[in-house]
């Protein structure tokens, strides 16, 4: 059981870590502001946020954020930060959107680690 733990803990860590730093360190990327123009509403009655933006070189660009909600996270006309690839601006995405899951995912993989760590110890 120990061996279980300290495995899938320290494969939770690793991958939220691989996210975390994939997001916010490879790649050259620019913020800006985009508007909230819809909102995508699914069966469920989620809704996530169909953004507008103008990279720099004047491309408008339109895309569907990764998160829905219910209730929506975002209201038509509302302004928010935006991050684009100047290689692929197709890809942009609201700043911030999805860190709530690998914050959640980095806890229970420490919690699973540290109960893997202790339960080796204690030779459960």
């Amino acid at each position: 059981m120990a061996l279980f733990l300290l495995v899938v803990g320290f494969f939770m860590l690793l991958f939220a870590g691989f996210v975390f730093y994939q997001g916010n360190h490879l790649g050259h990327y620019i913020e800006t502001q985009g508007t909230v123009i819809d909102l995508k509403v699914d069966e469920e009655g989620a809704a996530a946020p169909v953004v507008r933006l103008i990279t720099q070189n004047g491309q408008e660009v339109i895309f569907t954020g990764k998160t829905a909600s219910n209730p929506p996270a975002h209201t038509v006309g509302q302004i928010v930060t935006v991050r684009y690839s100047p290689n692929r601006p197709d890809q942009a995405s609201i700043k911030g959107e999805g860190n709530l899951f690998l914050i959640v995912f980095g806890v229970v993989g420490a919690i699973l680690f540290g109960l893997g760590m202790v339960a080796l110890v204690l030779g459960w």
